[in-house]
């Protein structure tokens, strides 16, 4: 997909804010929440667990055992990650009957899919289960070549109830747990900032990270034509929600960033650009 608007950032970026001042922006979309329906073992995991795979950058997580009956083998020197398993006991309730109950969570290890090879191809055949539509409308994202080139994983978990709307592993994933194009190009904004060294790096979110990525990422899809995806009344909100819901704050902080927003934007721009003219030689 050849980009035909390099330099525009700037442009497009204090445009966004001039409306951001005069108060000319739309409703907030309605979030469309990812519902996966993978016929494999973590389809049936909470929305924790199946959140804690798409961080991992897989959409197929199991453990040992499950990976060799399902016709596959963990590879040597494969490290696990941990998902959170229930400790169930029993009580007798006030009427008397044994009922169990959680008396806390342990750590279960399992390997992603990408961390197992085939052994059995017939059987595996019929445990692969894995959603090929999701997957297949993750590939076409668009600007997804630009992740691919970047070594991201691109996944994810069904969102409604998780109280995510996405989420960016450094380096490694892009997690999405809505359909909406504006959470995509937020955790694109957020990993192009970062390839940049503007990331600001500590526990928890950074207002300065989320109004780059919330703005970067409205600009983005502005520049590919997507005005209604790009949300700008959902993106002054979540601008605000970072500012106390204080307007002025909002802008003032808008505009000490645009430099960064345009860095971000450019990046993502340039190295499409780039992608495209590799395709065509």
């Amino acid at each position: 997909m050849a980009i035909k608007f390099y330099g525009k950032s700037q442009d497009v970026t204090q445009a966004i804010i001039e409306r951001f001042k005069s108060g000319d922006v739309p409703a907030a979309l309605a979030q469309v929440f990812v519902n996966r329906s993978d016929n494999i073992p973590s389809g049936a995991w909470s929305w924790r667990n199946r959140f804690i795979q798409a961080i991992h950058g897989t959409a197929d997580a199991r453990g040992f055992k499950q990976w060799k009956d399902a016709g596959r083998s963990v590879s040597k020197g494969s490290k696990a990650f941990y998902i959170l398993g229930p400790c169930l006991g029993k009580r007798e309730n006030d009427a008397g009957d044994t009922v169990p109950f959680i008396y806390g969570f342990k750590s279960i290890p399992v390997f992603a899919l990408e961390s197992t090879e085939v052994i059995d191809a017939a059987k595996w055949d019929t445990c692969s289960g894995v959603d090929t539509t999701e997957e297949n409308r993750l590939q076409c994202l668009p600007l997804a070549d630009v992740a691919r080139a970047w070594d991201l994983h691109v996944r994810s978990y069904n969102g409604k109830g998780s109280g995510t709307l996405g989420y960016y592993k450094h380096s490694e994933t892009i997690a999405l747990g809505t359909e909406n194009l504006s959470t995509w190009t937020h955790e694109l904004i957020h990993a192009a900032d970062d390839r940049l060294g503007s990331l600001v790096k500590k526990k928890g979110q950074d207002p300065s990270n989320e109004i780059v990525a919330e703005l970067g990422g409205a600009v983005v899809l502005r520049l590919l034509g997507k005005d209604i995806d790009a949300d700008l009344g959902g993106a002054w909100d979540y601008v605000k929600s970072y500012s106390k819901d204080d307007a002025d704050k909002a802008l003032t902080a808008c505009t000490a960033l645009i430099n960064r927003v345009c860095a971000a934007v450019d990046h993502i721009i340039t190295s499409a650009e780039e992608l495209d003219t590799a395709q065509a030689a």
